[in-house]
Parts: C-alpha cells; structure tokens; sequence
C-alpha cells in the first residue's frame, strides 16, 4: 500500500531532522536541552523546507525526548504562491474540460486536481469499476465515497473508462483489475511521477497550488470531517484547510461590509 511518493516524503522528514541534530550538536546543544529559541533560529537561518522538522519534534516530544517545541505551519499566510489563484484555476479547468486537443485522460486528471485535490498517486489507482451510474447522475468512488461529477467531467470519465475498458481488453490475455489510467505494461496503470509531470508541461498544472486551490474552496463549504471521509484526508489536514477557508472568507467579507456592493454571480458551466 505504499505509493511512490512515500518514501521520498519520509526520506525529506528524517534528513531535516538529522541537519536539526547536527546543528544542535555544533551548537553543543543535546536534543533534550532545545528551546523554543533554538528552532526559531535554526528555522530562521534556512529555507522554508527546514519546517519539514515539525513531525520529527512531534515525535520526540510524544516521547519524552525533547521539550513541547512549536514549528509554525505557513499555511496561505507564509506560502501565497503555494495556492492557485481563482482566475488561474478556471481557466486550467475551463481547457481540461473544452479542449479536445489534449489527451483525455491529462483531462480528467487535471480536473480531479482542480476540482477534488486530488493527488497523482491516488488518481492512477483509480479503477474503471471506481466509476457507478445511476438513471441520471455519475459518480467516481474516490477513496470510499463515491462524489457526483459535473456533466462535463462525467462525459469525460466515462469516454476515459470505456477506453481503458477496451485498451486493456485487449492488451492483456488475463484476467487483471481495470485501471481507469492503465500503464503501459499489462495490467499495471499509469506510473504517478510521469502523470504528474505530463501534467505540468501538457497542461501547467503544478500539482500542489492548484491542490490547495481545490481543497480551500471545498474546505469553505464541508465541515472538516465531511470533507477528510470525502476525499480520504486525515481530519488534522482537513481541520487545517477549514481554518484557512474561514479565515480567508473572514477578510474576503471585511471590505464588503465595510462597503457593500453588489457582486455578479457566475456558474462554472457557462
């Protein structure tokens, strides 16, 4: 059950943690004995990544190891570039879904980023079978709930599954799980890295702003456990983007009341 991207986030994680300790070791500062002043400064002396330490200081004090020492999350505030903007984020959706030129599966890839926060490792886990109609709806099962999609994805998502369907039919001469983005070995789907980069250069789609575009807007409108059981997020990442989306909501209404006026409505579909 390990994606490929889980090994590098660890790798990250624990090379951090180990410049943290052998800067407290130059310092001749024993873990135990860190202060907050301590990973204020060596924060300060870095790039943002060296907060990547925040988990391992968890960890340590969990177990007694070291002293309650709080690595600030940037969240919006200290990151604006990591989050896409509105605008950017309906034009990359607008063509994902319009433009019949690209490759269908990058569209419906590149709008399940933008749309639900999803992520390349679990997009290429998707099956056929994650994909259930009704008489007048369609929905995707994107961890274990299955999500009504738009019409325009919907056509898209199941023109994508009956391809695969077919691609794989006849591809493999046993009985394998139906990729919804087979790969291109038989009964393998398509490798997460290289959905991500096709992505960034077919699309400009950088997964982690135009992630955090999707996550904040539907943040704003699920409570945190409804959205972490949605889309298969822990309840703290999902509890973080509600608070984000609530105070950003805050200060988007401090200037309307200050000075009302009336604002056009759009729809995505027009």
């Amino acid at each position: 059950g390990i994606t490929g991207s889980a090994p590098r986030y660890a790798r990250a994680r624990i090379e951090t943690s180990a410049h943290f300790l052998g800067w407290l070791e130059d310092k001749d500062c024993t873990l135990a004995d860190a202060t907050q002043h301590d990973i204020d400064t060596w924060i300060g002396l870095g790039a943002t990544t060296r907060r990547r330490v925040r988990d391992f200081l968890q960890w340590t004090h969990a177990r007694g190891l070291s002293a309650d020492l709080d690595v600030h999350w940037l969240g919006r505030e200290g990151l604006p570039e990591s989050v896409l903007g509105d605008d950017e984020s309906w034009r990359l959706l607008r063509r994902c879904l319009r433009d019949d030129s690209l490759a269908l599966r990058l569209r419906v890839a590149g709008a399940l980023v933008l749309l639900y926060g999803q992520v390349p490792s679990r997009i290429v886990e998707l099956t056929v079978d994650s994909v259930t109609t009704t008489e007048t709806d369609i929905y995707l099962v994107l961890r274990d709930k299955p999500v009504l999609l738009p019409p325009s994805l919907a056509g898209l998502t199941v023109e994508l599954a009956a391809r695969s369907t077919h691609e794989q039919s006849t591809t493999s001469g046993i009985e394998t799980r139906a990729w919804l983005f087979p790969g291109a070995r038989p009964g393998s789907h398509f490798y997460a890295g290289r959905l991500s980069t096709a992505l960034t250069k077919k699309l400009g789609i950088f997964v982690r702003p135009a992630r955090g575009a999707a996550l904040s807007a539907l943040a704003a409108d699920l409570p945190a456990p409804v959205l972490a059981d949605l889309l298969g997020l822990s309840i703290t990442t999902a509890t973080r983007w509600s608070a984000l989306a609530a105070r950003d909501n805050a200060e988007s209404m401090s200037p309307r009341v200050s000075s009302p006026r009336r604002s056009e409505s759009w729809c995505p579909g027009e």
